[in-house]
């Protein structure tokens, strides 16, 4: 694929975090390849138009473009999801998803006459045409990697069976699906993440069922030890629910205070999903700078240069002024306002989080710096010095918006 414009590149990785996510909880990698070549395709010919509507917005109306000619919205077929549930999960409104459908459909010449966007169609996308790290599964190369991985056809049911348990509000119908799921497959780690979330267990009992999880994402994937693992591997689909597997668990062991074995997992994450689609380096970095491990932290963001999550540019900017690094410190703390200036009031205690986090809707916003402060805030709260600097340097940041 051709390079995209450098002044459309931050607005693209939101969208793309967004399709990703969705994708993964609700469609499948045919889904998710097709949505990112109509996401390249606007970037290259109608970069002028993408720039003014929010990356969530977009989104949305790719998705829901691409699931109409798809019959993504048909009961019968498979996946399947509604359109209003589409549009709740993309956080937009029904008119503002339906308009952006349009849009993309207008722009893009989607349509079912049109092959290159119908799923399995011969004329359909290749994924030479996708870009390399936007690629998460290499279908037809699959079955020729050194490891001739064959797909568990009961996890494959399971699976199904899960997308519908996600779906479900009621924690007792999630548990329900979550067993049904487990009784066809008993390697099907979402099952266990959701039957972890029982409000009866102790911390320990949490524990075991996600390393049950873990263990059962490594089981479906055939590898024993990580190690020896080809790398093939982990860009398939079926990787997905092992990576988050590992991601809970390492939440629960930092709950539980074994933090190192929390950060072990993290690592691990980021080695074998080089894509980070969890956005598991923000919490990562996080850790990092409350352990003290500056080192390590300087590696993870020299590793993420020019990252766009807020949690990765404001740990980046305490780490700075942590290190006396008072200058670039100082400048990374005003990048990191003009990304998202919401963190700054949690930190200086204006603000205080809500019991409940809401979904993040786009990068910049409240809720994107709620799901950052959550994990981050006890890595400012270590010093007095460095919450009275923030505070006077956001005196500065609110003078220079005025002028």
């Amino acid at each position: 694929m051709q390079n995209l414009p450098n002044s459309i590149i931050g607005k693209y990785e939101e969208i793309v975090e967004k399709i990703k996510s969705f994708s993964k909880e609700h469609l499948n990698v045919e889904y998710e390849n097709i949505c990112i070549k109509a996401l390249q395709d606007l970037c290259l010919n109608h970069e002028e138009v993408l720039k003014k509507g929010k990356s969530l917005s977009w989104a949305a109306g790719i998705v829901h473009a691409i699931g109409t000619v798809n019959n993504l919205f048909d009961i019968k077929e498979e996946p399947y999801i509604k359109a209003l549930n589409l549009y709740k999960e993309f956080g937009v409104s029904s008119s503002t998803g339906s308009m952006k459908s349009k849009e993309v459909r207008t722009l893009l010449n989607i349509s079912k006459g049109n092959g290159i966007w119908i799923i399995n169609s011969t004329s359909n996308l290749t994924l030479s045409n996708v870009k390399d790290d936007d690629k998460v599964m290499k279908t037809h190369e699959a079955d020729k990697s050194e490891e001739k991985f064959q797909v568990n056809e009961d996890f494959i049911i399971a699976q199904k069976i899960m997308r519908r348990a996600w779906n479900e509000k009621n924690y007792n119908k999630k548990v329900k699906y979550a067993k049904e799921a487990l009784s066809i497959c008993e390697n099907c780690s979402d099952a266990y993440i959701i039957l972890s979330k029982d409000s009866s267990l102790n911390e320990n009992q949490r524990k075991e069922l996600l390393e049950k999880a873990v263990s059962a994402g490594q089981n479906i994937l055939a590898i024993d030890d990580l190690k020896n693992a080809s790398n093939e591997i982990f860009k398939r689909k079926e990787a997905q629910p092992f990576f988050g597997a590992k991601y809970t668990l390492a939440l629960q062991l930092w709950k539980m205070n074994e933090r190192e074995a929390a950060i072990n997992n993290a690592f691990q994450i980021l080695q074998y999903n080089e894509k980070d689609n969890l956005m598991v380096r923000g919490i990562l970095a996080s850790w990092l700078l409350i352990e003290k491990r500056y080192e390590d932290a300087e590696t993870l963001f020299k590793k993420y240069n020019n990252d766009y999550l807020a949690a990765m540019i404001y740990s980046n900017a305490l780490l700075l002024y942590k290190t006396e690094r008072i200058k670039e410190a100082e400048d990374m703390l005003r990048r990191s306002y003009k990304k998202n200036p919401f963190v700054i009031q949690y930190i200086i205690k204006q603000k205080k989080l809500p019991k409940i986090l809401p979904n993040i809707s786009r990068f910049g916003s409240d809720a994107e710096a709620m799901h950052y402060i959550k994990y981050g805030l006890e890595a400012w709260n270590d010093s007095n010095d460095t919450i009275n600097w923030v505070k006077e340097m956001n005196i500065n940041f609110e003078i220079e918006k005025v002028h």
